[in-house]
């Protein structure tokens, strides 16, 4: 029971890993002008300075976290920053009245970071 377990986390892992990683690509390959929309979206949070920046921030974290995931390397302190990325998604999902179908995924993302972000790797990574 216990290799089970430890293959169904190994492969959720490694799945979310390839979808953050995925996202990350094509986020840091739209340019300055995607990374200004990205950053800019954390006006709902009140933060108005340097869209370019935070969005390229949120796309490397993405990129890299996917990579952590994958590899099961600094999963803990990368599935932080994915959690952050996430909630402001969210928070921009649901501000904007996006319907729940758009929400969702930012939304699930959330849940599933938070898991890897509290988690002390007991059930991150395939001990």
């Amino acid at each position: 029971m216990q290799n089970t377990n430890k293959l169904a986390f190994l492969i959720l892992r490694i799945g979310i890993g390839l979808l953050f990683l995925t996202f990350g690509i094509m986020k840091i390959m739209g340019g300055p002008a995607l990374w200004g929309f990205l950053g800019g979206t954390l006006k709902t949070v009140g933060i108005n300075f340097w869209p370019e920046a935070w969005g390229l921030a949120a796309s490397l974290a993405e990129l890299i976290g996917g990579l952590a995931l994958i590899s099961g390397f600094f999963v803990r302190p990368l599935a932080i920053a994915l959690l952050l990325t996430m909630v402001v998604a969210t928070i921009f999902k649901i501000s904007s009245g996006a319907p729940f179908a758009e929400t969702s995924y930012p939304l699930t993302m959330v849940l599933v970071t938070l898991f890897y972000a509290l988690n002390n790797g007991k059930y991150s990574t395939a001990k």
